[in-house]
C-alpha cells in the first residue's frame, strides 16, 4: 500500500509540490494578517530598520535564487529535460557526475534553497513550506532509489554511502571541486529549469521599493511556464516509455531474430581512430554511437566528451558493454587485458567475483550464466569472433599454418605483394572465398535480414578477395589488430592493440567511464524522445543498409532534429550503398574529400564506403 501511494506521490509529484507551496502561502497571507514577515523578524534581531532589512532580506533573496538556478541548471544539463520530467522513473542510467556527487538528488535541494527564500518574505508559518516539501522529496527519493536499487545493485549502494540524500555534507562539498572540471549548463539545462530565474531581477526591484508583489509579478510567469512544458514533457515522455517498453511489431520482429538472440559482436570491427578524426570532439559534446562491441565507445573516451550515449537494439551489446566498463573500474591494467582475454589467465572467473557487484542488474543476471564466455575471455565471445575463428581454421587448413606468421613477418609493402602474388592469389583462395565467404554461408550464420537491401547478382567472392588484397598489401600490417585478430586469432603484440586498450589510454578511460549511458531501443524510438539541438556527434557504424531508403531518410530526418547545428555524421557501407538523400541536401552536407581521405586509412578494410556528412540548420 506504502509503494502504490509513493508511486502516485512521485507521478503527480509536480501538483502536490505546488498544492502545498500555494497553502502554506495563503496560510500566510489570508490567515496571519497582523504578523511581520520572517526578514522583518530577523532584520529586528540584527536592529535594522524596517527599509534596511526588506533591502538586504530581498537581495539576499535573489542571491539564493542565484544559487538554485546555478545547481538546477548545471544537474539538468547532465540529466536532461526528458529524463527529469518524465512521470516515472528513469532507471536506465545511474547519473554520478557534476552535482551529482554533492548529493544524490541535486533538484531537490536547488528547490529547498529557492523555497527557504520565498519562506524568509512570507510570514512564520512559511517557515514549514521547505520542512514539508523536504518530507515529500524524502517520499519521492524513497521510491526512486528502490528502482535505482533493484537496477544497479551494490554499484548504488557504494554511491549512496559516500553521497548524502539531500543535503551535502562536508565530504561531497570537497567532492565538488573535482566534480566542477569540465562545468557545463547547456540549452536544455538551461531552458528547462529557468523557473526561479525571474525571481532574481524580481528580488532585486523588490529591494528597491520594498515590496514583494514586484517579485511575484517579474518571477511568476517562468514558473507557470515551467510547469506547462514539465506536464507537456512528462506526458509525452510517458507516452514514449509505453512506446518503447510495448514495441512496435518492426522492432519485435527484429529483437526476436536468432541473431540478437546472444552477443553477436565481442569488438568492434570499424577503425574508431577515422571516427575520432571526423568528428574533433571536444569537452562540449555528446555523442551518440552504436554500441556493438563498445570498444569505440569507449575509445571516444578519450577525446573528452561531455555524454556518450551507446544504444543497441540487441541488449547483450549493453551488457558486454557493462562488463568492460566495470573492468576498467575495478582492475588493474594488465588485470583488465587478462580478464577480457588478450593474454592467457587461469582465473578470469575468479576476477569477474570483483567486477560482478559494479555490474547493472540484468547484465549480471546475464554474465552469472555465462561463465564459459568469461572463461574464454569475453572478446572472443561473439557470432562474428566465431565466424572469425572459422574461417582462420579452413584458411590455415587451405593455404597453410605458416602463411599468416610469414606475412606478419615482411617488413615492407614489397615483400608483402610478393607473398600474395605467389602464395595467397590462388585456385585455393577463390575457393575459399567462393564457399565461405558466400552469401549462403553468411546468411546461415547470420541472418537474411542483413541482405535484404543488397542486389542478388552482387559477388561475395570478387568483392572480398578485393578488399582483402588491399589489407594485405596496401594497409599497415602490424597495427592493423582487425587483420591481426583474423589471421592470428590474437592481436600481433601488446604495443599494437586497440586505441581502448593500449596502457596510455587506460587511466583516461577509467576516469570517464561513466559518462557512458548505454541503452537499448531502437535509434528511432529513441530519437523521438529527445529535445531538438542535442547531440552533436553521431556514430551508425553500418546500421543504414540494413534499412530500405525510405527508413534511411526517415531515421536521418529525426537526426536533423535531434542534432545540433554543425553535427558530425559518420556511417560505412559494407555491402549496401548508403548516403543521404537528395532530399535533405539542404540540410545534410556530404564531405565527400574528407571521407574519401578518411577511408584510405580505414584499417578496418572491411567497408566498401566510408560516409561523413555534416548538419547544417537553416
Amino acid at each position: 500500500m506504502l509503494d502504490k501511494w509513493r508511486q502516485f506521490e512521485f507521478e503527480a509529484r509536480i501538483f502536490i509540490s505546488f498544492s502545498i507551496i500555494l497553502v502554506i502561502c495563503l496560510l500566510s497571507f489570508l490567515a496571519y494578517p497582523g504578523t511581520a514577515d520572517n526578514i522583518l523578524i530577523i532584520g529586528n534581531w540584527f536592529g535594522l530598520a524596517p527599509d534596511w532589512a526588506q533591502f538586504i532580506g530581498y537581495l539576499f533573496v535573489a542571491l539564493l535564487m542565484v544559487v538554485a538556478s546555478f545547481i538546477r541548471m548545471w544537474a539538468g544539463s547532465i540529466l536532461s529535460s526528458q529524463r527529469m520530467m518524465s512521470f516515472r522513473v528513469r532507471k536506465d542510467k545511474l547519473t554520478m557526475q557534476g552535482p551529482y556527487v554533492l548529493v544524490r538528488n541535486p533538484i531537490y535541494l536547488a528547490d529547498l534553497i529557492a523555497y527557504c527564500g520565498f519562506a524568509l518574505c512570507l510570514k512564520p508559518v512559511a517557515l514549514a513550506m521547505p520542512i514539508v516539501l523536504y518530507i515529500h522529496y524524502t517520499q519521492l527519493i524513497i521510491y526512486e532509489e528502490q528502482s535505482l536499487r533493484r537496477q544497479f545493485g551494490e554499484r548504488f549502494d557504494s554511491y549512496k554511502a559516500r553521497v548524502p540524500r539531500i543535503l551535502p555534507d562536508l565530504r561531497s562539498i570537497r567532492a565538488l571541486r573535482d566534480a566542477s572540471e569540465g562545468l557545463l549548463i547547456n540549452k536544455d539545462g538551461f531552458r528547462h529549469n529557468a523557473l526561479y530565474m525571474l525571481f532574481i531581477p524580481g528580488f532585486v526591484v523588490a529591494s528597491i521599493f520594498g515590496s514583494l508583489l514586484y517579485a511575484i509579478l517579474i518571477g511568476l510567469p517562468a514558473v507557470v511556464d515551467w510547469a506547462i512544458v514539465h506536464t507537456r514533457k512528462g506526458i509525452t515522455r510517458q507516452a514514449i516509455d509505453d512506446k518503447i517498453e510495448e514495441k512496435s511489431e518492426p522492432v519485435k520482429a527484429v529483437a526476436q531474430k536468432k541473431v540478437f538472440a546472444d552477443i553477436l559482436y565481442a569488438q568492434c570491427w570499424e577503425d574508431p581512430e577515422i571516427d575520432r578524426a571526423a568528428f574533433n570532439i571536444n569537452h562540449d559534446d555528446v555523442v551518440f554511437s552504436i554500441t556493438s562491441g563498445g570498444c569505440n565507445v569507449l575509445a571516444f573516451l578519450i577525446d573528452n566528451p561531455r555524454k556518450i550515449i551507446s544504444l543497441d537494439l540487441n541488449p547483450f551489446q549493453n551488457y558486454l558493454l557493462d562488463l568492460k566498463m566495470a573492468a576498467f573500474k575495478t582492475l588493474s591494467y594488465d588485470t583488465m587485458l587478462e580478464f577480457l582475454g588478450v593474454i592467457p589467465s587461469t582465473r578470469r572467473l575468479e576476477l569477474y567475483s570483483e567486477i560482478r557487484p559494479y555490474l547493472m542488474e540484468e547484465s549480471r543476471a546475464y554474465w552469472d550464466e555465462a561463465t564459459n564466455k568469461i572463461d574464454a575471455g569475453v572478446i572472443h565471445s561473439g557470432r562474428y569472433e566465431f565466424y572469425m575463428h572459422l574461417l582462420r581454421k579452413w584458411f590455415c587448413r587451405l593455404m597453410g599454418k605458416s602463411l599468416p606468421v610469414e606475412l606478419f613477418a615482411t617488413n615492407s609493402i614489397s615483400e608483402r605483394k610478393s607473398l600474395y602474388e605467389k602464395k595467397w592469389n590462388n585456385s585455393r583462395w577463390r575457393f575459399f572465398t567462393r564457399v565461405l565467404l558466400s552469401r549462403s554461408i553468411m546468411t546461415f550464420l547470420f541472418d537474411k535480414a542483413f541482405f535484404l537491401q543488397l542486389e542478388s547478382s552482387f559477388s561475395f567472392g570478387v568483392h572480398f578477395r578485393g578488399i582483402i588484397k588491399r589489407a594485405v598489401v596496401d594497409l599497415p600490417l602490424k597495427e592493423n589488430n582487425f587483420l591481426a585478430y583474423i589471421l592470428l586469432g590474437r592481436f600481433y603484440s601488446l604495443r599494437h592493440l586497440p586505441v581502448y586498450l593500449r596502457k596510455e589510454n587506460f587511466d583516461i578511460i577509467r576516469r570517464r567511464v561513466d559518462r557512458i549511458e548505454p541503452v537499448c531501443a531502437s535509434c528511432e524510438d529513441y530519437f523521438v524522445a529527445l529535445p531538438p539541438n542535442y547531440i552533436s556527434r553521431f556514430n551508425f557504424t553500418n546500421i543504414f543498409e540494413w534499412m530500405p531508403k525510405n527508413e534511411v531518410e526517415k531515421l536521418l530526418r529525426e537526426t536533423v532534429r535531434v542534432a545540433k547545428n554543425g553535427a558530425v555524421v559518420t556511417y560505412r557501407n559494407l555491402l549496401v550503398p548508403r548516403a543521404r538523400p537528395a532530399s535533405l541536401a539542404g540540410c545534410i552536407e556530404q564531405e565527400k574529400e574528407l571521407a574519401a581521405e578518411l577511408h584510405k586509412r580505414d584499417l578496418s578494410f572491411i567497408y566498401r564506403a566510408y560516409v561523413v556528412e555534416r548538419i547544417r540548420k537553416k
